[in-house]
């Protein structure tokens, strides 16, 4: 065989593993699990200020793919939201064609009557935490 053929060949080969690769690079991840995403939230200050009070608590969790977010996001678009800032949605934060996991932790006080909930909002495919605020107080 002659050297150049070979040469190209070996290129050839190179660099489809190289655009492999980079393929590989650019596809979202196996999203996390539900358990997963709860331990990650556990991170969140808010969540560590809670627990630390808590009599006891719940955990609420929804997942939402990467249709299910860009339908929120086109909603957001419409006209009853104009007035609205798009950075006051969670759902901006997640790039498009990925998911995301919503637990909210429902906590009773332990000292007072009453709690709070706790939103964290964990990318789906990066395990991070974007998003965390707390909700509404109970009585």
């Amino acid at each position: 065989m002659n050297a150049n053929l070979k040469k190209v060949i070996i290129l050839l080969v190179i660099g489809a593993f190289i655009v492999a690769y980079v393929n590989l690079l650019k596809t979202p991840g196996d999203p996390i699990t539900r358990e997963e995403a709860i331990e990650i939230s556990k991170n969140s200050e808010l969540v560590k200020e809670g627990l630390t009070i808590a009599h006891r608590f719940t955990i609420e969790t929804n997942y939402y793919n990467s249709s299910r977010l860009e339908q929120l996001k086109k909603w957001h678009s419409d006209d009853i939201f104009k007035n609205v800032p798009t950075d006051a949605f969670w759902e901006e934060k997640v790039p498009e064609g990925h998911s995301a996991w919503e637990v909210i932790w429902w906590i009773s006080y332990q000292t007072k009557l009453g709690g709070c909930a706790v939103i964290v909002i964990v990318h789906a495919e990066t395990a991070t935490i974007i998003y965390e605020a707390k909700g509404i107080e109970l009585l």
